[in-house]
């Protein structure tokens, strides 16, 4: 039996957690680049940061056991791997990674955020973005007192954003002062690094943090010490995640410019399995303007408005709508790039002949409607979008006058009341599933709790339960005798594991006995869900020291929050009725 049809290729993908904001990056970068029927299956192995004694010797129990998923990489034959080792491995040294790699030797491989020139790597363009950030601050807010958060030195990138930051400031003309610079623990917990660079730099106008999570504790301070972000002080972060947009001030960041990543490195390792020749890459970045330090990448100017053409459209489209281009591929029914492309065209062709009817006004209208109901939101954040339209706004306002200016304002007011409306509802509907969620997991833990009697039938009526569980499609795995941390760290898995139940379109199936057995290698096979192109994230069940099996959900946007805690409390009960 084979892993996949001989037109298929599944390709795994080894990320740092999948709850922290730079993994949910890489992820949403790869999946949404693979096209619809590309004949690609998505493997995500979300891990843990590997510390120095990852193969055994007094290694942190709980990461060892949870990063025993990076294993698959290699057991299940993948055709490619993408490995995020800025986010899983900088604390190893060069010795101990190499070790790491190697169990993936003769699989195309790609690497983001890692500085090794013999494999295939991506990573940021830092340069670009600080630099654009640095020439902001100083030719347009005059500004010359700036500090940096920065993070570990054994982080790649923590140390080139360091090297560029000094070099950006210098050729600016302003001297760089140790006490400008203070190292973090690159995570939200980076209250004392912001405490100590604010008491010893009075007056700081500005701060760049090494990333967005650093930027939230440094928010915390200036609040606390009555300091206004994006009056008093200038802050920008870097990679530009969803975390960035929803801060108070929306945080001002330096993220990729039209691809990501995950894209980039999807797009290598496709080339790398294809057998063509690549080469290590580096994405683009730009500063993406936001309330904590405003910057306008783009104006409107009258020969734009004049012209309007697909390109000058593309170019609104992108700048209102950031991550559309690389997060979109493989999930959209609707273009929302054509349909954009038809409003604006539309508008625009009302505005040059000065007439704008009824029929032609209530039609974009109901166009507007379908570009934000079907998620156009999703794609930006609601600081970026406003600007764009207000801009784009202000600019037909200064050359138009007439009823048909009339009708385009109000055409605009609906966009605004439709972004402000998807938010809400977005809002409203992750609220909700949250309550939902928390309700769903108390009664499926009360479902596991009759410990005493039959050891089948509880699991049975347990797995008989996942439906509970916000997943909608996933595969549950368990090996008949449990692995131990020892077999984990010597790579000694049993050859067969049993497959026990599924979760199909929502509805649970208990896979008979005889046909429960299944080969480790080809998990992801999954006849029984009958899904074509399915996206999985695979979550490891176990309890202290003993490692039980699997949980093979469907990538889904309420896993990235929940899906650890899901496994958590499996891998819980599961050892509590084997040992009951």
């Amino acid at each position: 039996m084979k892993n996949k049809q001989e037109d298929e290729k599944l390709i795994g993908l080894i990320v740092g957690g999948i709850s922290n904001e730079f993994s949910k990056n890489i992820i949403n970068g790869v999946a949404g680049a693979i096209q619809k029927n590309s004949g690609v299956r998505l493997a995500v192995l979300p891990g843990e940061l590997m510390v120095k004694d990852f193969l055994g010797h007094g290694v942190l129990q709980h990461n060892a056991m949870f990063n025993s998923v990076y294993n698959l990489g290699s057991v299940c034959k993948m055709d490619g791997l993408i490995i995020a080792m800025g986010s899983i491995g900088w604390l190893l040294n060069e010795e101990q990674t190499r070790s790491f790699l190697g169990q993936f030797d003769g699989i195309p491989t790609v690497l983001i955020a890692s500085d090794y020139e013999d494999y295939t790597t991506v990573n940021y363009n830092n340069k670009m973005g600080i630099s654009q950030a640095i020439d902001c601050l100083t030719g347009t807010y005059g500004i010359d007192r700036i500090g940096m958060i920065g993070g570990y030195e054994e982080n790649v990138d923590a140390i080139r954003r360091k090297n560029i930051f000094i070099q950006c400031i210098e050729e600016n003309g302003i001297r760089f002062k140790d006490e400008l610079y203070v190292a973090s623990d690159m995570s939200e917990n980076s209250e004392k690094a912001a405490e100590k660079l604010i008491h010893d730099n009075p007056g700081l106008q500005a701060v760049f943090c090494v990333n967005d999570a650093t930027a939230v504790g440094l928010y915390n301070v200036l609040m606390r010490e009555g300091i206004r972000i994006g009056k008093d002080i200038m802050v920008f972060g870097f990679d530009n995640t969803h975390k960035a947009s929803i801060m108070s001030p929306p945080l001002t960041s330096i993220g990729p410019d039209n691809m990501s990543l995950g894209q980039k490195s999807y797009e290598l390792l496709i080339d790398k399995i294809n057998g063509d020749k690549v080469e290590s890459a580096e994405v683009p970045t730009r500063l993406h303007g936001r309330e904590s330090m405003e910057y306008e990448k783009y104006d409107y100017t009258q020969a734009d408005l004049n012209k309007m053409d697909e390109r000058i459209i593309n170019r609104m489209f992108d700048d209102c709508f950031y991550r559309y281009a690389s997060e979109s591929a493989g999930r959209d029914v609707v273009n929302l790039r054509r349909l954009f492309y038809e409003i604006i065209t539309r508008i625009f062709i009302g505005l040059r002949r000065r007439y704008i009817g009824v029929d032609e006004f209530e039609e974009i209208g109901n166009l507007i409607d379908i570009l934000f109901s079907n998620g156009a939101m999703e794609y930006t954040d609601v600081w970026t979008f406003l600007r764009c339209v207000y801009k784009l706004q202000t600019g037909i306002n200064k050359q138009q006058i007439g009823k048909e200016n009339v009708f385009v304002n109000r055409l605009f007011l609906r966009m605004k009341d439709d972004a402000l409306r998807s938010v809400s509802d977005m809002s409203t509907k992750e609220r909700y599933n949250d309550l939902h969620f928390r309700g769903q997991l108390r009664r499926f833990m009360i479902k596991g709790m009759g410990y005493q009697g039959d050891k089948k039938k509880i699991l049975r009526e347990l797995m008989e339960s996942m439906n509970m569980l916000n997943i909608n499609n996933s595969a549950f795995y368990i090996f008949e005798d449990p692995v131990t941390k020892a077999d984990i760290e010597a790579f000694r898995y049993p050859d067969k594991i049993m497959l026990k139940s599924v979760v199909k379109a929502g509805e649970v199936y208990i896979i008979p006995e005889e046909r429960q057995e299944r080969m480790l290698s080809e998990i992801y096979i999954q006849r029984e869900i009958s899904t074509y192109n399915i996206q999985f994230v695979t979550f490891p069940i176990f309890y202290e020291e003993l490692f039980y099996g699997f949980l093979l959900c469907e990538l889904t946007e309420e896993l990235f929050d929940e899906g650890e805690l899901i496994a958590s409390i499996m891998g819980t009960m599961i050892h509590i009725i084997r040992n009951s």
